[in-house]
Protein backbone atom coordinates (compact mmCIF):
# COMPACT_ATOMS: atom_id res chain seq x y z
CA UNK A 1 0.00 0.00 0.00
CA UNK A 2 1.29 3.52 -0.77
CA UNK A 3 2.32 5.50 2.28
CA UNK A 4 2.19 9.22 2.99
CA UNK A 5 3.21 11.62 5.71
CA UNK A 6 3.11 15.30 6.54
CA UNK A 7 6.02 17.18 8.04
CA UNK A 8 5.85 19.37 11.10
CA UNK A 9 7.92 22.50 11.41
CA UNK A 10 8.53 21.88 15.12
CA UNK A 11 12.11 20.65 15.07
CA UNK A 12 13.84 19.88 18.38
CA UNK A 13 16.96 21.95 18.80
CA UNK A 14 16.23 24.22 15.85
CA UNK A 15 17.56 27.78 15.79
CA UNK A 16 15.04 30.01 17.66
CA UNK A 17 15.64 32.97 15.37
CA UNK A 18 14.55 31.41 12.09
CA UNK A 19 14.60 34.80 10.40
CA UNK A 20 18.37 35.02 10.86
CA UNK A 21 18.90 31.60 9.30
CA UNK A 22 16.53 32.54 6.48
CA UNK A 23 18.59 35.65 5.68
CA UNK A 24 21.86 33.69 5.79
CA UNK A 25 20.48 31.19 3.28
CA UNK A 26 19.32 34.04 1.03
CA UNK A 27 22.76 35.66 1.19
CA UNK A 28 24.49 32.36 0.43
CA UNK A 29 22.26 31.68 -2.56
CA UNK A 30 22.75 35.23 -3.87
CA UNK A 31 26.50 34.54 -3.79
CA UNK A 32 26.51 31.11 -5.50
CA UNK A 33 23.55 31.38 -7.88
CA UNK A 34 24.32 31.12 -11.62
CA UNK A 35 25.58 34.25 -13.36
CA UNK A 36 25.23 35.23 -17.03
CA UNK A 37 28.93 34.74 -17.76
CA UNK A 38 28.81 31.24 -16.26
CA UNK A 39 25.87 30.40 -18.50
CA UNK A 40 27.77 31.65 -21.55
CA UNK A 41 30.91 29.71 -20.60
CA UNK A 42 29.02 26.47 -20.23
CA UNK A 43 27.13 26.97 -23.48
CA UNK A 44 30.47 27.44 -25.25
CA UNK A 45 31.73 24.19 -23.73
CA UNK A 46 28.69 22.36 -25.11
CA UNK A 47 29.08 23.89 -28.57
CA UNK A 48 32.75 22.97 -28.78
CA UNK A 49 32.12 19.40 -27.61
CA UNK A 50 29.30 18.99 -30.13
CA UNK A 51 31.58 20.19 -32.93
CA UNK A 52 34.34 17.77 -31.93
CA UNK A 53 32.00 14.79 -31.54
CA UNK A 54 30.30 15.30 -34.89
CA UNK A 55 33.62 15.38 -36.71
CA UNK A 56 33.60 11.61 -36.34
CA UNK A 57 30.01 10.63 -35.44
CA UNK A 58 27.57 12.58 -37.60
CA UNK A 59 24.64 10.72 -36.07
CA UNK A 60 25.55 11.76 -32.51
CA UNK A 61 23.69 14.42 -30.52
CA UNK A 62 25.16 16.17 -27.48
CA UNK A 63 22.40 16.63 -24.88
CA UNK A 64 23.22 18.57 -21.71
CA UNK A 65 21.02 17.81 -18.71
CA UNK A 66 21.08 17.99 -14.92
CA UNK A 67 21.66 21.07 -12.80
CA UNK A 68 22.91 23.25 -15.65
CA UNK A 69 19.80 22.86 -17.77
CA UNK A 70 17.50 23.37 -14.78
CA UNK A 71 19.47 26.40 -13.54
CA UNK A 72 20.26 24.71 -10.21
CA UNK A 73 24.03 24.45 -10.42
CA UNK A 74 26.80 25.73 -8.17
CA UNK A 75 29.74 27.64 -9.71
CA UNK A 76 31.95 24.53 -9.53
CA UNK A 77 29.27 22.06 -10.67
CA UNK A 78 30.05 19.32 -13.17
CA UNK A 79 28.54 19.44 -16.64
CA UNK A 80 26.29 16.42 -17.19
CA UNK A 81 26.09 15.49 -20.84
CA UNK A 82 24.51 12.58 -22.67
CA UNK A 83 25.74 11.61 -26.12
CA UNK A 84 22.96 9.84 -27.96
CA UNK A 85 22.50 8.63 -31.50
CA UNK A 86 19.65 10.17 -33.45
CA UNK A 87 18.40 6.62 -34.00
CA UNK A 88 18.06 6.10 -30.24
CA UNK A 89 16.34 9.48 -29.81
CA UNK A 90 13.88 8.44 -32.52
CA UNK A 91 13.04 5.26 -30.61
CA UNK A 92 15.26 2.85 -32.53
CA UNK A 93 18.22 0.79 -31.34
CA UNK A 94 21.11 2.61 -29.63
CA UNK A 95 24.38 2.83 -31.53
CA UNK A 96 26.77 4.00 -28.81
CA UNK A 97 25.89 1.79 -25.82
CA UNK A 98 28.83 -0.64 -26.09
CA UNK A 99 31.69 -0.20 -23.62
CA UNK A 100 34.21 -0.06 -26.46
CA UNK A 101 32.63 3.22 -27.52
CA UNK A 102 33.79 4.82 -24.25
CA UNK A 103 37.38 4.12 -25.23
CA UNK A 104 36.83 5.34 -28.79
CA UNK A 105 35.41 8.58 -27.45
CA UNK A 106 38.27 8.97 -24.98
CA UNK A 107 40.82 8.66 -27.79
CA UNK A 108 38.87 11.12 -29.93
CA UNK A 109 38.72 13.73 -27.15
CA UNK A 110 42.40 13.30 -26.43
CA UNK A 111 43.29 13.67 -30.12
CA UNK A 112 41.47 17.01 -30.24
CA UNK A 113 42.95 18.09 -26.89
CA UNK A 114 39.60 18.71 -25.28
CA UNK A 115 40.51 17.48 -21.75
CA UNK A 116 42.93 19.29 -19.47
CA UNK A 117 46.34 17.58 -19.70
CA UNK A 118 44.59 15.06 -21.97
CA UNK A 119 43.37 13.14 -18.93
CA UNK A 120 40.10 11.23 -19.36
CA UNK A 121 38.82 8.72 -16.80
CA UNK A 122 36.77 5.81 -18.13
CA UNK A 123 34.30 4.36 -15.63
CA UNK A 124 33.04 1.33 -17.47
CA UNK A 125 31.80 -0.86 -14.60
CA UNK A 126 29.31 1.59 -13.10
CA UNK A 127 25.56 1.12 -13.54
CA UNK A 128 25.75 4.06 -15.94
CA UNK A 129 29.18 3.97 -17.66
CA UNK A 130 30.83 7.39 -17.82
CA UNK A 131 33.69 9.41 -19.18
CA UNK A 132 35.00 12.01 -16.72
CA UNK A 133 37.43 14.80 -17.53
CA UNK A 134 38.17 18.47 -16.91
CA UNK A 135 37.66 20.78 -19.89
CA UNK A 136 40.91 22.36 -21.07
CA UNK A 137 39.48 25.79 -21.83
CA UNK A 138 36.97 26.36 -19.02
CA UNK A 139 38.34 24.22 -16.21
CA UNK A 140 34.87 22.71 -15.70
CA UNK A 141 34.45 19.04 -14.90
CA UNK A 142 32.46 17.04 -17.44
CA UNK A 143 30.59 13.74 -17.04
CA UNK A 144 29.54 12.07 -20.30
CA UNK A 145 27.10 9.17 -20.47
CA UNK A 146 25.89 7.43 -23.63
CA UNK A 147 22.45 6.57 -24.96
CA UNK A 148 20.70 7.75 -21.77
CA UNK A 149 17.73 10.08 -22.11
CA UNK A 150 16.36 9.94 -18.54
CA UNK A 151 18.14 13.08 -17.36
CA UNK A 152 17.31 15.02 -20.52
CA UNK A 153 13.62 14.14 -20.23
CA UNK A 154 13.57 15.30 -16.58
CA UNK A 155 14.55 18.90 -17.42
CA UNK A 156 10.97 20.14 -17.84
CA UNK A 157 9.96 18.51 -14.55
CA UNK A 158 12.77 20.27 -12.68
CA UNK A 159 11.86 23.61 -14.23
CA UNK A 160 8.23 23.16 -13.23
CA UNK A 161 9.24 22.32 -9.64
CA UNK A 162 11.43 25.42 -9.63
CA UNK A 163 8.45 27.54 -10.66
CA UNK A 164 6.08 25.83 -8.24
CA UNK A 165 8.41 25.93 -5.23
CA UNK A 166 10.50 29.14 -5.04
CA UNK A 167 12.18 27.79 -1.89
CA UNK A 168 13.61 24.85 -3.82
CA UNK A 169 16.66 26.47 -5.53
CA UNK A 170 18.27 27.99 -2.39
CA UNK A 171 17.70 24.85 -0.30
CA UNK A 172 19.10 22.66 -3.09
CA UNK A 173 22.16 24.93 -3.27
CA UNK A 174 22.75 24.63 0.49
CA UNK A 175 22.44 20.83 0.49
CA UNK A 176 24.65 20.45 -2.59
CA UNK A 177 27.38 22.59 -1.02
CA UNK A 178 27.08 20.67 2.25
CA UNK A 179 27.68 17.42 0.36
CA UNK A 180 30.46 18.92 -1.79
CA UNK A 181 32.42 20.01 1.29
CA UNK A 182 32.35 16.43 2.55
CA UNK A 183 33.11 14.70 -0.75
CA UNK A 184 29.64 13.16 -0.81
CA UNK A 185 28.31 14.71 -4.02
CA UNK A 186 29.14 12.02 -6.62
CA UNK A 187 27.01 8.85 -6.92
CA UNK A 188 29.86 7.00 -8.66
CA UNK A 189 31.84 7.37 -5.40
CA UNK A 190 28.95 6.52 -3.10
CA UNK A 191 27.59 10.05 -2.71
CA UNK A 192 24.28 11.73 -3.51
CA UNK A 193 23.86 13.28 -6.95
CA UNK A 194 22.04 16.46 -7.87
CA UNK A 195 19.00 14.61 -9.24
CA UNK A 196 18.42 12.89 -5.91
CA UNK A 197 19.02 16.07 -3.90
CA UNK A 198 16.39 17.94 -5.93
CA UNK A 199 13.87 15.14 -5.46
CA UNK A 200 14.54 15.04 -1.70
CA UNK A 201 14.04 18.79 -1.34
CA UNK A 202 10.88 18.79 -3.44
CA UNK A 203 9.54 15.87 -1.41
CA UNK A 204 9.93 17.91 1.78
CA UNK A 205 8.13 20.86 0.20
CA UNK A 206 5.37 18.61 -1.11
CA UNK A 207 4.75 17.14 2.34
CA UNK A 208 4.76 20.38 4.38
CA UNK A 209 1.14 21.48 4.99
CA UNK A 210 2.23 25.11 5.44
CA UNK A 211 3.76 25.14 1.96
CA UNK A 212 0.78 23.48 0.32
CA UNK A 213 -1.76 25.79 2.01
CA UNK A 214 0.29 28.94 1.35
CA UNK A 215 0.10 29.90 5.03
CA UNK A 216 3.85 29.92 5.67
CA UNK A 217 5.49 33.29 6.27
CA UNK A 218 7.96 34.76 3.78
CA UNK A 219 11.00 34.15 6.00
CA UNK A 220 10.69 30.37 5.87
CA UNK A 221 13.91 29.08 4.25
CA UNK A 222 15.49 28.32 7.63
CA UNK A 223 12.44 26.32 8.67
CA UNK A 224 12.49 24.34 5.43
CA UNK A 225 16.21 23.56 5.82
CA UNK A 226 15.81 22.37 9.42
CA UNK A 227 12.80 20.25 8.45
CA UNK A 228 14.85 18.67 5.62
CA UNK A 229 17.75 17.86 7.97
CA UNK A 230 15.45 16.48 10.65
CA UNK A 231 13.56 14.26 8.22
CA UNK A 232 16.51 12.76 6.33
CA UNK A 233 18.92 12.87 9.28
CA UNK A 234 16.69 11.51 12.04
CA UNK A 235 13.35 10.17 10.89
CA UNK A 236 13.48 8.71 7.39
CA UNK A 237 13.43 4.89 7.28
CA UNK A 238 15.78 4.32 4.37
CA UNK A 239 15.69 0.53 4.53
CA UNK A 240 11.91 0.34 4.40
CA UNK A 241 10.53 3.12 2.22
CA UNK A 242 11.30 5.26 -0.81
CA UNK A 243 9.94 8.67 -1.72
CA UNK A 244 7.43 8.98 -4.52
CA UNK A 245 7.18 12.25 -6.43
CA UNK A 246 3.91 11.81 -8.32
CA UNK A 247 1.61 11.54 -6.49
CA UNK A 248 3.64 12.80 -3.50
CA UNK A 249 4.22 10.37 -0.67
CA UNK A 250 6.13 7.30 0.43
CA UNK A 251 6.04 3.77 -0.92
CA UNK A 252 7.36 0.51 0.59
CA UNK A 253 10.58 -0.56 -1.08
CA UNK A 254 9.33 -4.13 -1.43
CA UNK A 255 6.62 -2.92 -3.82
CA UNK A 256 8.91 -0.95 -6.11
CA UNK A 257 9.03 -2.09 -9.72
CA UNK A 258 12.38 -1.12 -11.32
CA UNK A 259 10.67 0.47 -14.32
CA UNK A 260 8.30 2.59 -12.21
CA UNK A 261 9.12 6.30 -12.80
CA UNK A 262 9.50 9.12 -10.28
CA UNK A 263 10.91 7.07 -7.40
CA UNK A 264 13.98 7.79 -5.34
CA UNK A 265 15.15 4.88 -3.19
Amino acid sequence: MPMSHSLSLTVPGSIPDSSRLHLEIKDFYAYVRPRDFEEKLRQELISKLESVVQKRWKNARVLPFGSFMSGLYLPTADMDIAICSQDFIDGKYPLYDKKKFLFHMRSHLEFHRVPYQNAVEVISRAKVPLLKYTDERTGLKVDISFEKLDGFKAIDTFREWKRQYPAMPPIVAIIKHFLLMRGLNEPVNGGIGGFTVICMVVHVLQMMPEIQSGSMTDDHLGQVLMTFLDLFGNKFEYEIVAIRMNPPGLIPKVSIIPELPCLVC
